[in-house]
């Protein structure tokens, strides 16, 4: 007993149809699944650095902080094939976390810069905003905060 050819024909449309959905569904989902894995880490440590800096230029803000130490001290870039830079900096290392202060600081000041910062003293610093209020997660990766100024709070 044999089915007409007209009878099979709707039902398996139907089947072929359903399967192509379910293969832009699957092709979406892949798509989807690659954009998280690669593309949202290439923008968040490709381009995370210039855009919270640029934020951070518009975006300043005062806090007050209790400075337990300065230090003079640089820092260097290095890449696998061994070109990188480096960078002369004050750490101030204060109860709101670490500071770098990097405005005007070159090899031959950056000793006296230091030297200068009276220990246990409130200071006022103006930092961008965006990395301050990230610097617990910005800790992790070894970043701090940069200060455009700072100065002691009179007392």
């Amino acid at each position: 007993m044999s089915v007409p050819a007209e009878d099979q024909t709707p039902a398996r449309a139907t089947r072929v149809a359903k399967s192509r959905a379910r293969i832009r569904r699957e092709r979406l989902s892949a798509v989807a699944i690659l954009l998280l894995v690669i593309g949202v880490p290439v923008i968040v440590f490709g381009f995370g650095p210039s855009i919270l800096r640029w934020y951070d230029d518009g975006h300043r803000i005062e806090v007050v902080c209790n400075v337990q130490s300065a230090e003079a001290n640089i820092s260097s870039s290095r890449s696998a094939k061994g070109a990188g830079g480096s960078e002369s900096q004050v750490t101030f290392h204060t109860d709101c976390g670490n500071l770098l202060y990097l405005n005007g600081v070159d090899r031959s000041n950056m000793k006296r810069i230091a030297a200068a910062v009276k220990a246990g003293e409130d200071y006022r610093f103006q930092v961008g905003a965006g990395s301050y209020n990230l610097r617990s997660g910005l800790k992790i990766v070894k970043v701090a905060p940069t200060i455009y100024k700072y100065a002691e709070v009179s007392k």
